[in-house]
Formats: C-alpha cells, sequence, structure tokens
C-alpha cells in the first residue's frame, strides 16, 4: 500500500512542510504590508519583481491574523483619507487612490463634495467606526464619520494593493443605502 512505503511519507511531509512555510511568507508578507513596505521591497527580499511579489501575496486568502493586520491597515489608510480632505490637502488624499479614482474624484470633486459635507453636518472629527469585507476586485470598507453636527456615512473600496478605487459618502444615515 503507498501510505506505508517511505519514500511516500517523505513526499507527504516534504509536502506539509512546504504547505507551512508557505503559510508562514503569507502571514510575513502581509506584515510588511501593513507596516508600510511596498511591493518592490519585498519582491526584493523575495527575489521576484514587485509585480510577481504582488500578483502572488495581494489576492491571497488572508487568515485570521492578517485580517486584523489588513483591518488595521485600511483603518489607517482611511483615517489618513479623511484628515487629508478635512485639512483641505487634496494630494495628500488622492495619493492613497488609484490613478483612475484620483482622475474621477478630481481635486475640485472632492473640495466640493468635501465642502458639502461639512456645510451639512459641520466640521470633522474622526473616523469612528468602520466595518472590512472582502469584494471580487479587493475590500469594501464601510465607515461611520463623525462630524460636530452629524456622522456622515459610507463605503470606500479598495484594491489588493490597498489603493482606494471608489468612495460614497451619505450624510443622512437614515437614508436608505445601496448596499
Amino acid at each position: 500500500m503507498e501510505s506505508q512505503d517511505p519514500l511516500y511519507q517523505a513526499l507527504e511531509a516534504a509536502n506539509q512542510q512546504v504547505a507551512q512555510a508557505n503559510q508562514a511568507l503569507e502571514e510575513k508578507v502581509q506584515e510588511a504590508r501593513a507596516a508600510g513596505l511596498t511591493w518592490q521591497t519585498i519582491g526584493r527580499a523575495l527575489g521576484v519583481s514587485k509585480q510577481a511579489a504582488a500578483q502572488r501575496f495581494a489576492a491571497a486568502l488572508p487568515t485570521r491574523r492578517s485580517l486584523d493586520l489588513l483591518q488595521t491597515e485600511l483603518n489607517q489608510i482611511t483615517d489618513a483619507f479623511f484628515a487629508a480632505l478635512a485639512r483641505g490637502i487634496v494630494q495628500d488624499a488622492q495619493a492613497y487612490m488609484t490613478y483612475t479614482a484620483s482622475r474621477r474624484y478630481s481635486k475640485r470633486k472632492l473640495l466640493k463634495t468635501w465642502q458639502e459635507v461639512t456645510d451639512q453636518v459641520g466640521p470633522f472629527t474622526e473616523v469612528s467606526k468602520t466595518l472590512i469585507e472582502e469584494a471580487p476586485s479587493g475590500f469594501i470598507l464601510t465607515y461611520r464619520l463623525s462630524h460636530t453636527r452629524g456622522q456622515p456615512v459610507g463605503q470606500i473600496s479598495f484594491n489588493p494593493a490597498r489603493k482606494i478605487t471608489g468612495l460614497v459618502i451619505f450624510n443622512d444615515d437614515s437614508a436608505p443605502l445601496p448596499w
């Protein structure tokens, strides 16, 4: 019987070691991304191009630990994005977006939208609550903002490289939402 063959058992054990090593590597890559390392730096450490590193690890199914790191990373990006908008520094906010999203949400459009939000609910205080969901094209972060006179809600979509690809804000959190 195959399972009793020492060579078969050695192959099975080696395969299990490779699976464990791959899991450890994936977790370390997720930690490196959460700490701010670029795909170029990660690729260099692994001896591959940044594209190869991103393709291999960006779409990997996250573990519970990597989901916690992802939640932390996306929360930090969201906080920084809205803080930049609140300061009126749109180019800093757009730095968190893909090229396509930054073209769609131009400086003028972002400033106008943010002005409409603050006119209705007052100055921005903080991102008070978030929820992350996995989507086919990356991640969706549902948020609640705290302003002095209200709590707008909305969603931000992120690609696997943690760049913003879309954004919606609703000033009236009692209105029926599209999701």
